[in-house]
């Protein structure tokens, strides 16, 4: 998948005549209701690409951020200002939240809500990175903020379609019957997956190792006198 494959998979539900919603806006009593979902490991320029494409096609989505992670830093100055722009193309931010780093996952959502809602303002959602089977069992019952993996978001007068791992395991959503039918659904965007000058998953991989690599050479130039 590539970034001009995303913008015709948009268009594709455009063509059949989609609204466009954040999570708290849907209705289960209607059809032709879609969610998007970014989920945003790794990189967080990618997401804004996304946002950007997204905006210039009258479409928004939910875009969904890791506050503890190893491959960017969620609140550094120029994170914040690029998750701000991402909001003001239209955009709604959200906490991805990683429960397996936590021995009590509960607390530790609290505590990540707490900080998250002081840079960014009041979520309403989040998201679980790599959920394990004991949140997907009851997912309904975890937490006690709304999560994307619920019946209402996934099942209830709903279908849910994800390019986990680089393709859409079960189809692509736009050759099913439910997108024949109009019926809503949830679509889970991994930014990761649908970057330029990519045709595979290396080759996307690739291309955001060089990426972060030239982020980390400038940053050092810009800080060290002596490196050149």
């Amino acid at each position: 998948m590539i970034f001009e494959d995303y913008k015709k998979l948009l268009n594709k539900f455009k063509d059949q005549d989609y609204k466009f919603i954040y999570f708290h806006e849907l209705n289960a009593s209607n059809n032709n209701q879609l969610i998007i979902r970014h989920d945003v490991d790794l990189e967080i320029d990618l997401a804004l690409d996304m946002a950007y494409l997204e905006n210039d096609n009258g479409i928004k989505s939910t875009y969904f951020f890791l506050l503890r992670d190893k491959s960017y830093n969620l609140i550094s100055s120029s994170n914040q200002n690029k998750i701000k722009k991402i909001k003001d193309l239209g955009h709604e931010i959200a906490l991805h939240f990683d429960l397996s780093i936590y021995k009590n996952p509960k607390n530790g959502l609290k505590k990540e809500i707490k900080i998250f809602n002081m840079f960014f303002g009041d979520i309403k959602i989040i998201s679980i990175h790599r959920p394990n089977n004991d949140f997907l069992n009851n997912p309904e019952k975890f937490f006690h903020i709304d999560n994307s993996y619920e019946k209402k978001f996934t099942k209830t007068n709903i279908c849910y379609y994800a390019d986990s791992g680089g393709s859409f395991r079960f189809g692509y959503p736009t050759e099913s019957n439910e997108f024949h039918n109009k019926e809503n659904m949830q679509l889970l965007i991994h930014p990761i997956w649908w970057t330029k000058n990519a045709n595979n998953i290396v080759e996307s991989v690739e291309s955001i190792i060089n990426h972060k690599k030239n982020k980390m050479e400038n940053h050092f130039r810009k800080n060290i006198k002596t490196f050149k």
